[in-house]
């Protein structure tokens, strides 16, 4: 697990495996060679999209933000299910999650939400809060998928469900922003403390390169026009205000910071 250190708020990776997602057909308006020059998370013709839950430790309580595709890799190509034996390596006991935040509701960030135990689905984390955007539920809670049956009402069932709104702040110095487009209730986590602030962006972008080109929306995004304004708009905020950059799909290092080479924004990940 990778560490950043806010002040006192601590932010470490956990993965649950990755994605191998078709270059041409996952981002229609990019040209191939420019993520083929980008060697960090490229394989062949395919994006390698990383599976990364981001652990968020403030003032006492802990945090997970997504929690991945599960132990069923269903129609997607890559690994996954690694997720419990990652926390459990960093002594992160599922009693011990406070909140589990969402980004978004797709298959792939809420993944170890439940387990099945005698035939039911339930909380994985039987003590905490499980954040959602109120718009994002209001998309799908009523789409008839298999993992929505599984993964995301149960939550509701066990009254362990929290609808929020915009700007909600499940502990100190970690809120929520509204980036919709990938989805309707989409949102992106912010966190602040010591005078460092950074990102954590969700699905608002799945590559580093999206940062350099905010324009350039993957086909899986509900709304690629929307997508793009949040993402400039946010972008235009990590720069404005020097935000460290935190991809739940983008390669290892995951984070980086947005720098400007003869006034063309570029991202540049961290040291390892």
């Amino acid at each position: 697990m990778s560490v950043l250190q806010f002040g006192d708020i601590r932010v470490s990776t956990a993965s649950d495996g990755h994605l191998l997602l078709g270059l041409n057909g996952f981002f229609p308006d990019a040209p191939p060679d420019a993520f083929r020059d980008y060697a960090a998370g490229v394989v062949g013709d395919k994006l390698r999209c990383e599976l990364t839950t981001y652990v968020i430790e403030s003032a006492g309580r802990t945090l997970l933000v997504d929690t991945g595709l599960g132990s069923f890799l269903g129609r997607f190509e890559g690994a996954c299910g690694v997720l419990p034996a990652q926390l459990d390596a960093a002594g992160i006991e599922p009693e011990r999650v406070d909140a589990v935040v969402f980004t978004h509701l797709h298959p792939d960030h809420v993944g170890w939400n439940c387990t099945e135990r005698h035939g039911a689905f339930v909380p994985t984390f039987p003590n905490a809060r499980y954040i959602v955007h109120r718009p994002e539920w209001e998309r799908w809670k009523d789409v008839e998928a298999g993992y929505i049956r599984r993964h995301v009402l149960p939550l509701a069932a066990s009254s362990q469900l929290d609808l929020v709104d915009d700007g909600h702040e499940p502990a100190p110095g970690v809120r929520l922003l509204s980036t919709p487009g990938h989805t309707a209730g989409h949102v992106s986590v912010l966190v602040h403390g010591g005078g460092e602030g950074g990102v954590i962006t969700g699905d608002a972008a799945h590559h580093p390169l999206e940062i350099e080109h905010p324009d350039w929306s993957p086909s899986a995004d509900d709304d690629r026009v929307l997508s793009a304004r949040s993402r400039t708009a946010l972008v235009e905020r990590i720069e404005a205000e020097g935000l460290l950059v935190l991809g739940g799909h983008f390669p290892a290092p995951h984070a980086g910071r947005v720098v400007r080479v003869e006034q063309r924004r570029v991202y540049r990940p961290l040291a390892s």
